[in-house]
Order: C-alpha cells, then structure tokens, then sequence
C-alpha cells in the first residue's frame, strides 16, 4: 500500500528538508509538496535530497502557464539528479482566477497541456526536441550528465484531463476527488486515454486532505479556514457537481467534507483509506490538518495514525 503525505507550505526551506527526512522515517512511501505562493517547491525538493535516501519526493502541481516547458525541463532534470531519481514532476494548469492574478491568459488548457507535456517529456527522455505546435514552437536540447528521467504527471479533474494523462503523461494526481468519481470516471478515462495511443495505462494517485476527529462544527472550522477556495473555484465546483456532490455558495458542505475529506477516529480513517484503494487508486497521498483547540497536536496525532497505517 502505497501511502504518502501532502504539504502544502513551502515558506521555509528548513522545514521541507525536516518533514522530508520526517516523512521518511515515519515510513510513507512519498512526500509531495505543494506549488502556491511559497519558495519554488522543485528547488525546495531538490534541497531535501541529500537528506533523506528513499523516500519519492514530488511537487503537486507545478503550473504551467508561467514557465516555459524548457525551463521546467531543466528544473526537473536538475531535481531529479539531487534527489537520485527520487523527484517526481506534477504539471497542471492552475485555475483562471490564479493566472489572472499573473496577467496570463488562461486559454484552451487541453492543447496548452497535450504540446507542454509532449515537450517536456521529450526533454526528459531524449535530450532533445523540435516541436512545431499551434500554442509552442521549440526546438532545443537539454544537456545533463546523470541525471535519471522523472516521472511526469498530470493533476487530473475532469474527463479530458484524465485521457490526456492516460495518453500523454507517467500519471495522475487527482485532489479532492471523490472514491466513486475515481472509480466511475477518471480511472475509466484515464485507462481509454492510454488505450487510444497503446500505452500501459499511468498509476492513478488519489490526494485528499486529512483530519483525526469526528466533531463536525471543528470539521467545517478546518475546512472553512485552511481550504476554504476550492468550493469557489469552477474546475472544483464542475467536478463536484459531476460526482453528485451537493454544493453551497461557495462553502463545505456535509456531502462535500465527507466525499472528499478523510476525517473520522483511527478505525474510521483506515476504512476511507482503503475506499480510495479499492476505487483503483495505485497511490493515496494525504495532506494532514489538525482540529479544535490545539490544531499543531491534532496535525501531529494525525500524522501518527498516518504513519501506523503506512507501515501497516
């Protein structure tokens, strides 16, 4: 059982080396890093490297839109050797309101991503790559000694995304997302994808946030304040409401907390882990909150649970 934690800071860079030698000797299988507006997290991971000697290291999601496919090439190239092999690259677009914030346009994110991943892959593998595309035309070379090729994954919502991973990309990282949606939508779509350019279909990495608890006024406190945005973003919203969760005006819901927040006692939590397993995850990646009055311990209570599960 493959069972990995999800950080979403990277404010310090003592930190990230910590939780990753943490994470490591607490027996996970991975640690990701988020991409927000913190240090750049694939320069964070790559810090983390020399520091720990097994555990995967990887960045979920990187967005696309402000850095050039070569650049990210490089970056990942660059990680990947620190880490001897242990990074892992998570590609996405972000979300309209984020890219507004940079002045980008946010248009047609399928071809933008298909000719994105299609140039840095080939970096990656061949050193090399011409591509003449209608939104990139490149050619350039990426010349590192010792340097093992990273994994490319794309974070997956929707239908379309899943077949571009399955035809395109080493994985998919699905946040938020439901165990029956998985199960019902972006696994069969993610293996079509794949199907449709005769590839073996990429390993299908569930990420949700965690919480030891059962008390649902703390619950939604939790949810009101450290992920308060997803229900008010529409790539969120659309993904929801395809899983028949029921939406408020851009709030948690009961349905929405339970579909897509592993909460509950120790016996509760290994029941909704497996869910997600048993819906045909290959990887369940878990982003620790803690409740209540003392929310630093309950992280930490969490995170123990956690780990007792990873080592099985």
């Amino acid at each position: 059982m493959k069972l990995s934690m999800l950080f979403p800071e990277t404010r310090d860079i003592r930190v990230v080396r910590e939780l990753a030698v943490r994470s490591e000797e607490q027996g996970f299988h991975g640690m990701w890093l988020g991409a927000a507006f913190g240090f750049d997290p694939v320069m964070a991971l790559a810090l983390a490297g020399d520091a720990t000697s097994s555990i995967q290291l990887g960045v979920a999601v990187l967005p696309t839109w402000p850095r050039h496919p070569i650049v990210t090439a490089q970056q990942a190239a660059t990680a990947s050797a620190a880490t001897g092999g242990r990074f892992r690259l998570g590609l996405g677009p972000s979300h309209e309101p984020v890219m507004s914030m940079y002045g980008i346009p946010f248009d047609r994110p399928i071809s933008h991503l298909r000719e994105y991943l299609e140039i840095v892959r080939a970096l990656l593998a061949d050193g090399q790559v011409s591509h003449q595309g209608d939104r990139y035309q490149v050619t350039g070379f990426l010349d590192v000694a010792d340097a093992p090729v990273p994994p490319v994954l794309l974070g997956v919502l929707r239908e379309q995304t899943a077949r571009l991973a399955g035809a395109v990309s080493d994985g998919a990282l699905c946040w938020l997302a439901p165990a029956p949606y998985l199960h019902d939508v972006v696994g069969p779509n993610l293996e079509a994808g794949s199907t449709e350019v005769g590839r073996v279909t990429p390993p299908l990495i569930a990420e949700l946030p965690c919480a030891l608890g059962t008390d649902r006024e703390a619950l939604h406190a939790m949810a009101a304040s450290d992920l308060g945005i997803y229900p008010q973003m529409p790539f969120y919203r659309a993904m929801f409401k395809a899983a028949g969760v029921p939406l408020d005006k851009g709030r948690w819901t009961d349905e929405m907390l339970d579909a897509a927040v592993i909460h509950g006692d120790e016996d509760q939590i290994a029941a909704k882990v497996g869910a997600f397993f048993e819906a045909g995850a290959d990887e369940v990646v878990l982003s620790p909150f803690g409740l209540g009055d003392d929310p630093a311990g309950s992280q930490q209570d969490c995170i123990r649970i956690l780990s007792d599960l990873a080592k099985g």
